[in-house]
């Protein structure tokens, strides 16, 4: 009988103690980021492990398996992080909160600069047999987050009430994770000062995605929207 799989693994995996699950997961994550799925070695993997190949297979069963336990861990961490921003802006304004959802997914990134790397691959290559699919489980998760927040925003009067609150989530999610991207990636926007910016080049790039965002969305002096 097939062992029983969990969001991290198999439960063999998960009554190991913390201390080596962590160092397996960390070599696997380091491994991935280095070469993306397809190019990744099992057996480098071990090796940083400090383990046998045939328990890493016992654990995980095949490099798909290792690798979409991986995805899983990281999806969850991004979905908390969610989570918390929007616990802690509670009750701030609309373009507030945007702003510290912002900044908060730089953090994530400087905090998970490996995590990161994965992410922005699968976004481009797609190359994991299951990547679509989790990419589009946290993309809506992502645009959940943002339909709440538009609809709290037209709620408290800050927001016109006649606009798609679903197109808009989209246009919002897509605009974060650009923007995270670029900050992330060189060249992507080449001469703009996105690149790693420092918190005031990031301060400029959230007031000027706030303010684009504000003339479509904001309810004027005058409209009740």
């Amino acid at each position: 009988m097939s062992e029983k799989s969990t969001p991290a693994g198999t439960q063999v995996f998960q009554s190991l103690q913390s201390e080596k699950r962590d160092r397996i997961l960390q070599a696997a994550l380091q491994e991935f980021a280095a070469n993306g799925y397809r190019n990744a070695s099992m057996n480098s993997i071990v090796k940083k492990a400090g383990i046998s190949k045939g328990s890493l297979f016992w654990y995980f069963r095949s490099k798909d398996f290792l690798f979409g336990a991986l995805v899983d861990s990281a999806v969850d961490q991004v979905k908390d992080s969610i989570r918390r921003v929007r616990t802690e802006t509670s009750g701030m304004l609309f373009f507030r909160r945007l702003e510290m959802f912002i900044k908060a997914g730089i953090r994530f990134i400087d905090d998970h600069p490996l995590l990161a790397r994965i992410y922005f691959h699968l976004l481009q290559s797609g190359e994991a047999p299951f990547g679509g699919e989790k990419l589009s489980q946290l993309r809506s998760f992502g645009a959940g987050f943002f339909s709440d927040l538009i609809e709290e925003g037209m709620r408290t009067g800050e927001l016109r009430r006649d606009i798609r609150v679903d197109h808009s989530a989209f246009l919002m999610n897509s605009m974060l994770e650009a923007l995270l991207r670029a900050y992330y990636t060189e060249f992507l926007a080449d001469g703009l000062g996105l690149y790693k910016a420092d918190p005031t080049g990031i301060q400029e790039w959230i007031e000027t995605a706030t303010d684009l965002l504000s003339a479509g969305m904001a309810i004027k002096e005058g409209n009740s929207g």
